[in-house]
C-alpha cells in the first residue's frame, strides 16, 4: 500500500536533525554525532511510516479540518463486523421484535405479572395486558383515572398509602372476585427522585391461588389426618388401660378386649399405609413410566388377594375382563386401582351378592373398566365428593366397615398419573357403578 509523505512535516523533521547534528558536533567527536544522528534518522523514519496516512485515503475529519476522535465502539463496529458484540448485537434483536416497540413494551407485555403504574395524582398512566385480565378492564378504559375508579379494593388502598407515607415497598395478598375468586400477592413501591420527591407508584399482582389452594389442602389433610390416627389411638389406650386395671384377669371378657384393640390396630395400619401410598403417589415417586399391561391378570390379581373378605360375607365376584385386552398403564398402579374399587364394593355390598368388573371399549378406542355392585348407592348430592380425601357418605358406617376415607382419592390420583379418567354413575338404594377409562396400549 502506498503513502502520501507530506511536504511540511518531512520539512520539519530534516531542520530538527541537522540542528541536533551540530549540537552533537559541538559537544561530542565525529563519531558520536554520526551515531546520534543515525539513530535520530530511523526513529524519524518509522514515526513517518506509521503516521501518516496511506495513499487514497484521508484521516477522519472533525471542525475545521481538525482530526476527528474514533471512538472505541464505532472502531470494534467498523472493522470487525463478524464479531459478536453485545451492544450491538441487542440492538438487532429489538429491532426484530418491532421498530416500533420499545424494550420496556416487550418485556412488560412478556410478562405474567400484572404491572399497574400510577402517576403522582395516584391516576393510572400504564397497565400491561396481564394487569388489565386480572382487574378485567383495559388500559384504554382505566387512562387517567384514580386507581380507586379502576380497582375498588380497600386492601389496595391501605397498601397503596403506606408505600407513599413510608416512601418503600408495601407487600400483601388481596381477593378479587370474578368468574372466580382468586388470591393475588401485591406489591406496591413509591418511585422517587434523588431528592425523595414522589413521582409515583408502580403496583405488581401476582396470582397466588394455585399455592393457596395448594397449602389449604395440606392443613386440612394434616388435620384429617391427625384426627383419624387419634380415634383408634383412643380406642387402644381405653381397652389397654382397662386390661391393665384388672380386666386381664376376667377370662370370660378379656378376648373381646383384645379382639377390640386388634381391630384398631389393623385400622391404624391400614390408615398409615394409605397416607403413605397416597402421598408417594402424589409425589410422582410411585409411577415413574408406563407400559402394556394385560387388565385381565392385574383384576383377577385383585379378586384373589381379597378371596377371604368376599368368601366370608358369601359375595361372589365375576371377572368378566377377557384376557390379552392391555392398557398403557402402570402395572402395580392397575393393579390397585382394581384392588380398590374392588375392596370398596365388597365393604359396602350386603351378604350373598354379586359383584362384577368388566370392561368395553369406548367410541375414541380407549378401553373403559367398570366395577359394579348391588350396594346401598350414593345419593346425588354426594357423588361429587366421594373421590376426596376422607370424604364419607356415612361416616359410622365407614368405620364400622373399616374403611380409612383414602381408596377412592388413591383409586382418582394412580388414573390420573396414568393418562386416565374415573368416573361413578350411582342411584341411592341400586347399588353403584365405577368406571375407569384408559388409554390402549401403543
Amino acid at each position: 500500500m502506498k503513502r502520501t509523505f507530506r511536504p511540511l512535516p518531512l520539512l520539519f523533521l530534516v531542520s530538527l536533525l541537522v540542528a541536533l547534528f551540530f549540537l552533537a558536533l559541538v559537544h561530542l567527536s565525529w563519531i558520536g554525532a554520526g551515531v546520534l544522528f543515525a539513530g535520530l534518522a530511523l526513529g524519524a523514519g518509522l514515526t513517518l511510516y506509521f503516521t501518516l496516512a496511506p495513499e487514497g485515503q484521508k484521516p477522519p475529519q472533525g471542525p475545521q479540518g481538525q482530526p476527528a476522535t474514533v471512538s472505541p465502539v464505532e472502531r470494534a463496529n467498523r472493522d470487525d463486523r463478524d464479531v459478536y458484540i453485545p451492544g450491538r448485537n441487542f440492538e438487532e434483536i429489538l429491532q426484530r421484535l418491532g421498530a416500533h416497540e420499545s424494550m420496556l413494551d416487550v418485556v412488560l407485555n412478556s410478562m405474567g405479572e400484572g404491572v399497574m403504574l400510577l402517576n403522582q395524582a395516584d391516576r393510572l398512566v400504564l397497565m400491561n395486558p396481564s394487569a388489565e385480565k386480572i382487574l378485567a378492564t383495559t388500559e384504554k378504559d382505566g387512562m387517567g383515572k384514580h386507581y380507586l375508579e379502576v380497582v375498588r379494593h380497600p386492601s389496595l388502598a391501605d397498601l397503596l398509602t403506606r408505600s407513599k407515607k413510608e416512601g418503600g415497598m408495601a407487600s400483601g395478598e388481596i381477593d378479587l372476585s370474578g368468574k372466580e375468586e382468586k388470591t393475588f400477592a401485591v406489591s406496591a413501591a413509591s418511585i422517587r427522585t434523588e431528592r425523595e420527591q414522589h413521582l409515583g407508584q408502580i403496583v405488581v399482582f401476582s396470582d397466588i391461588t394455585s399455592l393457596k389452594r395448594l397449602m389449604r389442602m395440606r392443613t386440612e389433610f394434616v388435620a384429617n389426618v391427625s384426627h383419624e390416627l387419634k380415634t383408634p389411638l383412643t380406642a387402644i389406650l381405653g381397652y389397654v388401660e382397662t386390661l391393665l386395671e384388672g380386666a386381664i384377669d376376667d377370662k370370660k371378657n378379656r378376648g373381646q378386649f383384645l379382639q377390640k384393640i386388634s381391630d384398631q390396630a389393623q385400622r391404624l395400619h391400614a390408615l398409615i399405609t394409605d397416607v403413605l401410598e397416597l402421598s408417594k403417589i402424589e409425589s410422582g415417586a410411585f409411577i415413574t413410566s408406563l407400559e402394556a399391561v394385560d387388565a385381565a391378570e392385574a383384576a383377577q390379581q385383585a379378586v384373589d388377594i381379597l378371596k377371604a373378605k368376599w368368601e366370608a360375607k358369601g359375595i361372589l365376584i365375576r371377572q368378566e375382563i377377557k384376557g390379552g385386552e392391555k392398557a398403557q398403564a402402570h402395572r402395580e398402579g392397575l393393579f390397585h386401582v382394581f384392588e380398590n374399587l374392588l375392596d370398596n364394593a365388597v365393604k359396602y355390598s350386603p351378604p350373598k351378592s354379586e359383584i362384577r368388573i368388566y370392561s368395553a371399549q369406548t367410541g375414541d378406542g380407549r378401553l373403559e373398566f367398570t366395577v359394579e355392585d348391588h350396594g346401598p348407592g350414593i345419593p346425588k348430592e354426594a357423588q361429587g365428593r366421594v373421590f376426596e380425601r376422607f370424604f364419607r357418605v356415612d361416616a359410622a358406617r365407614n368405620r364400622e366397615a373399616g374403611g380409612t376415607g383414602l381408596g377412592l382419592a388413591i383409586v382418582k390420583h394412580l388414573v390420573e398419573k396414568m393418562n386416565g379418567e374415573v368416573s361413578l354413575r350411582s342411584e341411592a338404594g341400586k347399588g353403584s357403578s365405577f368406571s375407569v377409562i384408559l388409554p390402549p396400549a401403543a
